[in-house]
């Protein structure tokens, strides 16, 4: 702290500090109530300042990360304009031609998530194919293989720790071939660490470049064509120090106007620094987890509302107390404390507050930091463990926070003159202003609470709904087992033998959980294209799944027939024939494969996909070669001694993987999980902007009961009843619970209602029951919190605090 003459006096600091633990001590309820309400509002906080420390720590390890950039395209085609991360393949060459300063230019090429394959046993990794001189630009160290050249040749490839023992085990990984459709058998060179999670390129598998110039052709990068796709093809740089962007930049834009002459499509590149990739701006076609400014903007929204109603309170009690110290500040006015003086001891005593609180929070931290992360899905992608920029990041937080809460009470305190203090009168405001302030604090508290409340009940509903909803198949007793490229013919054979199974059918994909593949067909007197989706089944599947043929046959025997032959939904068939939808039957249809296939019958619609999306063309045809899951139908009540016999049946057949089998009710409820997830995330919230309102309310009630405690006593002494009291000190309050689910009420369903119905086709109406609870809910606890004080007051003895008039 400085003196009059400037300088940082300390004794000053000791003073104001002292002053403020004593005042804070003085008012042990207050304290408490602002401490408890602060950390419940700051432990959200918390989560969102680990989170913006990570995303700013993203690629800081690599060592030369000053001098990598990436090309990113701006692209202006009359429509959407959009900005991409990627660049067309062409650029990466032009540089190597043109450039002499940079010391590396590296093509990554995202892929697909294909599998890859190792003896008779499939693996998903994420990869990229990339140039030999990756593993030297970006800091990704190799456990085995050589840095220079295990990705120089054709048909290499660098797998992670992880991803080597997930397909080797304890096999030495290196000199292994596996197999990538398609281009062939590929084999490891090099095995690097697992890659940090604070990367936008963390990946799994890291393929040669050459292996697609080999497979493709050297010139494939370099055809005219692909300047117009922007799509999955990254160029990084690494300049030297004399080499400038802006340079690079010129040359790239005037090769852009020679490639994009039209109006219709132009597009401009940049180069971005590798530290303004994460955090940077929103870009199409990312490669990664990359954070942009606007996500972390929306992410810290809620955090800092629910704290800044924590905060609300804090100010709210803080102004209402000034008449307790009005004599203190007007000793210290007359004895030439000046305005800033007073205005640093409540920004002191605020400060204390919140560093308690952020103490008391970080615990709430540690409790929901990985529960969080897995209810959002970020386990695998965001490290949130405490570090020392973390801990600075907290300290720092609390002292902002601290500060800024405590403007607004002591910009209040220090303008009260002297006399006015001593007299213990506050500085004079529009009447009823302090008051207005607190229902203003109270009322929107209550309206965020009530609306996370409703929230989490709608999606509660919605869950219900989901789940029970009537699909049109057979959910219950049907199990989905992953054949894993066993032969289907043999695990029919095998698992007939059970006596309970009742029936078994094949298919390639699971029904309604949304995994249905989309295609486009052609009618073959027709050149328009028709866009439907479908399923590989065989000829028990319908019959298996309850399935209603409304019109025409099911697949018979006959496999030569089937093949020929496709089943179709009442919606493609009134796509097909819209005046006559049986006229369908018979009709030729022509597949992407330009396989001629004959409509023999039609389905009653049901959900083949999820309730996300609407009903549209779907058709049944008979491919044995796509079938990946064996459908049994079991009549066991006794399901783990079915799964054991299940389990021994399997092992002859299943090529020594581990039997791996789902119920299909499972299956579909595990699609609509996130519901749960939103009802945890919004749940939480609304606990806390709950609990925190209930504080505010509770310590405002407390302080307005004990300023009219001698009116209710002498009200008391003049006849009037304990109910009578009662409704004189709650009224105002129950009236701004009121506002509260007025104003919220019509604007959570409307909002609620345009979710859902961006969400999911087919929801569930919010009806009276959803209002209705989450009222209920926060009335009780709010109505609670007022009962339990001035029931209180209005049952004391006057006499009590008569005595002294």
């Amino acid at each position: 702290m400085k003196n009059q003459s400037g300088q940082f006096n300390p004794a000053m600091f000791k003073n104001y500090f002292k002053t403020a633990t004593r005042n804070l001590s003085k008012n042990k309820f207050f304290t408490t109530l602002n401490v408890f309400g602060l950390a419940l509002g700051m432990s959200l906080n918390l989560l969102y300042v680990a989170m913006v420390v990570f995303i700013f720590q993203f690629d800081n390890f690599h060592s030369n990360k000053e001098h990598i950039y990436r090309v990113i395209t701006h692209v202006r085609d009359r429509q959407e304009n959009p900005s991409f991360a990627s660049a067309p393949f062409g650029t990466a060459q032009l540089l190597k031609d043109n450039f002499s300063g940079l010391e590396k230019v590296v093509r990554i090429h995202r892929t697909a998530y294909q599998d890859i394959r190792y003896g008779d046993t499939k693996f998903t990794l994420k990869k990229h194919f990339v140039d030999a001189e990756y593993l030297s630009m970006f800091n990704f160290p190799l456990l085995q293989g050589n840095t220079a050249t295990s990705l120089a040749k054709p048909n290499t490839m660098v797998i992670t720790e992880s991803a080597a023992a997930r397909i080797f085990g304890d096999k030495d990984p290196m000199g292994e071939l596996v197999f990538i459709e398609p281009f062939g058998e590929v084999m490891v060179t090099g095995v690097a660490n697992d890659m940090p999670k604070n990367t936008h390129l963390k990946v799994e598998a890291l393929i040669s470049f050459a292996t697609l110039t080999s497979y493709h052709g050297a010139s494939f990068t370099d055809e005219e064509k692909n300047w117009n796709n922007f799509y999955n093809s990254y160029t990084y740089l690494q300049l030297s120090d004399n080499s400038s962007p802006s340079a690079i930049e010129a040359f790239l834009n005037d090769v852009a106007k020679e490639k994009y002459k039209t109006p219709e499509l132009q597009a401009s590149f940049e180069l971005q620094p590798l530290n303004k990739i994460v955090p940077g701006p929103e870009l199409d076609n990312d490669l990664g987890n990359e954070w942009s400014y606007q996500e972390m903007l929306l992410m810290g929204v809620i955090p800092m509302l629910i704290l800044l109603a924590a905060c609300s309170n804090y100010v709210s009690l803080a102004v209402s107390q000034s008449l307790r110290r009005m004599k203190e500040i007007g000793v210290r006015k007359v004895m030439g404390g000046q305005k800033g003086q007073i205005f640093m001891q409540f920004v002191m005593e605020s400060t204390i507050i919140m560093l308690l609180a952020v103490t008391m929070s970080y615990f709430f931290f540690e409790i929901i930091r990985d529960e969080t992360l897995s209810i959002t899905g970020e386990l695998d992608t965001v490290d949130l463990n405490p570090t020392f920029g973390t801990f600075t990041g907290f300290l720092f937080f609390a002292l902002l926070v601290g500060f800024v809460a405590g403007v607004v009470p002591a910009l209040h305190f220090s303008k009260i003159g002297p006399i006015h203090a001593l007299k213990g009168k506050e500085l004079q405001t529009k009447k009823g202003s302090q008051f207005t302030l607190r229902k203003i604090v109270i009322t929107s508290q209550f309206i965020l609470s009530l609306g996370f409340t409703m929230a989490m009940v709608i999606m509660v509903q919605q869950y219900r709904y989901s789940i029970n909803y009537d699909f049109g198949f057979e959910q219950e007793k049907i199990l989905n087992v992953d054949l894993q490229q066993a032969d289907p013919q043999l695990v029919k054979n095998e698992f007939e033998k059970l006596s309970f199974v009742s029936l078994m059918s094949m298919s390639s994909h699971s029904v309604g959980t949304g995994d249905v593949p989309g295609l486009y067909v052609k009618r073959i007197d027709s050149s328009d294209s028709i866009a439907a989706s479908m399923m590989s089944v065989d000829e028990n599947f319908i019959t298996n799944m309850g399935l209603h043929i409304v019109l025409g046959k099911n697949f018979t025997i006959d496999a030569g027939e089937n093949s020929r032959s496709i089943i179709i939904n009442e919606v493609f068939a009134e796509s097909l024939s819209p005046n006559d939808p049986s006229g369908a039957i018979d009709q030729v249809i022509i597949l992407p494969d330009k396989r001629e296939v004959r409509v023999v019958g039609i389905l009653k619609d049901f959900h083949y996909a999820s309730l996300q999306s609407p009903i549209g063309n779907f058709f049944f045809e008979y491919v044995p070669g796509n079938f990946r899951y064996a459908n049994f139908h079991l009549q066991s009540t006794n399901e783990r001694q079915a799964f054991s016999e299940m389990e021994e049946a399997w092992k002859p057949v299943g090529n020594g993987n581990r039997f791996k089998a789902e119920f299909l009710a499972d299956q579909i409820s595990g699609v609509y999980a996130f519901y749960d997830n939103i009802v945890k995330m919004w749940g939480f919230m609304g606990l806390l902007a709950i609990t925190i309102a209930c504080l505010g309310l509770l310590g405002t009630v407390v302080f307005t009961v004990k300023n009219r405690v001698k009116e209710v006593s002498i009200r008391k002494v003049m006849g009037a009843s304990s109910e009578s009291l009662v409704y004189l000190l709650s009224r105002d309050f129950i009236v701004l619970l009121a506002i509260a689910g007025i104003v919220t009420i019509p604007g959570v369903y409307f909002l609620m209602e345009f979710t859902l119905q961006e969400a999911q086709y087919y929801h569930a109406p919010i009806g009276v029951f959803e209002v209705v609870v989450s009222l209920a809910v926060v009335l009780a606890l709010g109505l609670t919190t007022i009962f339990s004080q001035t029931l209180k007051a209005a049952n004391t003895n006057p006499v009590d605090n008569l005595r002294v008039e």
